[in-house]
């Protein structure tokens, strides 16, 4: 699963979803009738609920590697507030339904009331089941597990609404204004629960896939690492093999290739979100101190998302053979791995105005 969709899905499990489950439970005890003292172990429940998901804040999954930013702040963020909406709609549903100042509700049949309250039963299964999923490490939960569990709730409610107006026709009732807004809340909060549950699943399920980001179009063979003890990574090459017009044209095909593989850019200068022109390529030669000349260029790629562009950029240098070779004040240097390199070192950093890149080609004779 691609790694922004899965951290997206787990955000929304967690933050949103997660948090209604504990307020069907208390649905659920509500329409039962269950006795005060059980709403005591409704909150010890509660309580469990959140010390479980703070062991599961140390679940862990692999994601992309190559980013200057995290990749799954999305979810680990939604476990933080998603323990403090769970933890808050717990004693509010406490406070408002045990002490008995609740409002009216419509009483119904035996069995209607039933159906009733296993339709919240459903509901509060179909709420907790993504969150469970995901801290027990198996990622998000397929469709065909969270789809079955939200149609019940869904049809247990149906029923009961269906035959509670078999009996208003039977009875020769009159249809007044209602006294309670129910079933109207009961509708829509379970359909907008099974809305929030089922949803993110459609784009995907299972674990994060970090090899999903990468550019179909990148070679992704990697140059083998030195032996150099001295040098836990790559040896970058200090010379080239290419001639004068080879590095130039080289040097302006890799700042092409940055843009390609950059993908779309953003107009910041715009208050709504708007597609951004891609930069011009423009090169300057500049004389060498020991005679000859190199090629030197930059772009300035604007993104609202500098987290996502930036290792894009980054995978195809990797693909072309260049390699980082040190990082300074979030500015990383990448260097040529091979002698038919033309660029002799290249500068990714950002700013304000999006993300910066700079080249520099090697010096070759006139």
């Amino acid at each position: 699963m691609d790694p922004e969709a899965f951290d997206g899905a787990a955000g929304t499990a967690l933050l949103l979803v997660m948090p209604l489950s504990v307020l069907f439970v208390a649905a659920a005890l509500r329409r039962a009738g269950a006795p005060r003292w059980t709403w005591a172990l409704y909150l010890l429940g509660a309580a469990g609920a959140l010390v479980l998901l703070h062991v599961a804040g140390h679940t862990r999954y692999d994601g992309p590697s190559d980013g200057h930013f995290p990749w799954d702040v999305g979810q680990f963020a939604g476990l933080g507030l998603g323990r403090i909406g769970v933890a808050v709609n717990a004693v509010a549903a406490t406070l408002w339904i045990a002490p008995g100042r609740r409002p009216y509700t419509e009483p119904l049949p035996r069995r209607e009331n039933r159906l009733v309250v296993a339709a919240y039963c459903s509901a509060a299964l179909a709420t907790v089941v993504p969150a469970t999923w995901w801290s027990v490490g198996l990622g998000i939960v397929p469709v065909g597990v969270e789809l079955p569990v939200v149609l019940a709730g869904v049809g247990f409610l149906a029923a009961a609404v269906l035959l509670r107006r078999r009996r208003q026709r039977a009875s020769g009732e009159r249809e007044l204004l209602p006294e309670t807004v129910w079933p109207v809340d009961a509708v829509v909060a379970i359909g907008l629960a099974g809305v929030l549950a089922v949803g993110p699943s459609f784009s995907g399920s299972g674990l994060p896939d970090p090899s999903s980001e990468r550019d179909p179009a990148v070679v992704t063979d990697r140059p083998a690492p030195t032996t150099d003890p001295e040098w836990p990574g790559p040896t970058p090459v200090t010379r080239t093999s290419l001639g004068p017009a080879a590095v130039e044209a080289g040097t302006r095909a890799l700042l092409e290739d940055t843009v390609r593989w950059a993908g779309p850019l953003d107009d910041l200068s715009s208050p709504t979100p708007a597609a951004a022109e891609p930069p011009a390529v423009a090169l300057v030669p500049e004389r060498c101190d020991d005679r000859g000349r190199r090629w030197t260029g930059s772009l300035v790629l604007p993104s609202a998302r500098p987290q996502d562009l930036a290792p894009r950029v980054l995978s195809g240098w990797k693909a072309s053979g260049y390699a980082p070779v040190d990082r300074a004040m979030g500015t990383d240097l990448v260097m040529p791995l091979r002698t038919d390199a033309a660029v002799e070192r290249m500068r990714l950093g950002g700013g304000p105005d999006g993300v910066h890149v700079t080249v520099e080609s090697f010096c070759v004779p006139d």
